[in-house]
């Protein structure tokens, strides 16, 4: 894992996303060692907003935004990504429990102290972004967005063109499905999210391949594969799709 992630820097991938939950805080761990030597020349996006119980290996065990326990975790994503500072700091889910101003507040008080850099929000209603925005301006919304998900069009994606905020595609490649990889018959493990999610029912992968073989066809007379297409289709989108200030559309093309 540490060549593979060490090999992207080399090839020019300058931003790189995690979350506390990832593992939990495995994912943090990993990318704080095999950046180490990256220091300056790339971005690192972490997210907060889970709530984890502690007994052995930590456990997920449902939404906590509250200031404090936002401040708490950052502590935690400091230390396991070895860094002063969080470029990118997003609250992973909105917690309904905790009213937006507040998190922004915090975020806002953790950007003064020189803790986090940005604030980033991840699946967030447009009134949500906007009354975070209006205490602590938000940098980037992270959202799903592919040729197979195009939600954020409707909504999301005219408000940050708006607001000047930065938009992060996630699953890009319809988690796995654009690829050409995945048809009717493959088998998902139980602890594979895909296996709960109803996009990738046996019945609706089926229906949904017609989309995959046109890809395979403009695929196939560009020489190129189903998922270059795809992300082709994503990067040729708004020009305001990107990571964060002072990253290009160019910057993000030279990743493989």
């Amino acid at each position: 894992m540490l060549s593979v992630i060490r090999g992207a820097v080399e090839r020019g991938v300058t931003f790189f996303d995690t979350a506390q939950v990832y593992g939990p805080f495995a994912n943090e761990e990993l990318l704080g060692e095999a950046l180490a030597p990256f220091r300056g020349q790339v971005v690192i996006a972490t997210k907060f907003g889970f709530k984890f119980e502690h007994n052995g290996s930590p456990r997920m065990v449902g939404l906590d935004s509250r200031p404090e326990y936002i401040k708490q975790g950052l502590e935690g994503s400091l230390k396991r990504l070895r860094v002063d500072a969080i470029d990118l700091f997003y609250q992973h889910r909105v917690d309904p429990e905790v009213p937006i101003e507040d998190v922004a507040g915090a975020v806002k008080e953790l950007i003064k102290e020189g803790k986090v850099k940005h604030f980033g929000m991840s699946e967030a209603a447009v009134q949500t972004i906007r009354r975070a925005h209006a205490i602590q301006p938000v940098t980037a919304v992270q959202s799903e967005y592919s040729l197979w998900w195009k939600r954020p069009e409707a909504e999301v994606l005219p408000l940050v063109e708006e607001l000047g905020i930065g938009f992060v595609p996630y699953s890009p490649l319809g988690k796995g499905f654009l690829t050409g990889k995945i048809d009717a018959n493959t088998t998902f493990a139980s602890t594979d999210l895909r296996a709960r999610i109803p996009r990738f029912t046996k019945e609706a992968r089926k229906a949904n391949l017609a989309l995959v073989d046109l890809l395979a066809g403009i695929a196939e007379r560009k020489k190129v594969t189903p998922a270059q297409i795809a992300l082709a289709w994503l990067l040729a989108q708004k020009p305001w799709i990107v990571p964060i200030p002072g990253t290009t559309k160019s910057d993000i093309r030279r990743s493989p």
